[in-house]
């Protein structure tokens, strides 16, 4: 069975300190996702792990 984590992240220069960290917590980066508009940007990263 799988555990699955979805991130926003505030602002595209912390992706990768957060996918870091979750991975440091036995979790798999799955999924990049960004949406919004040109001034307002919105970053999801959806994380795995077996349980």
């Amino acid at each position: 069975m799988k555990e699955w984590t979805c991130v926003q992240v505030g602002h595209h220069n912390r992706i990768g300190e957060v996918i870091v960290e979750h991975q440091r917590q036995g979790w798999r980066f799955h999924t990049y996702q960004a949406q919004g508009s040109p001034t307002m940007v919105n970053h999801y990263l959806l994380f795995e792990r077996d349980t």
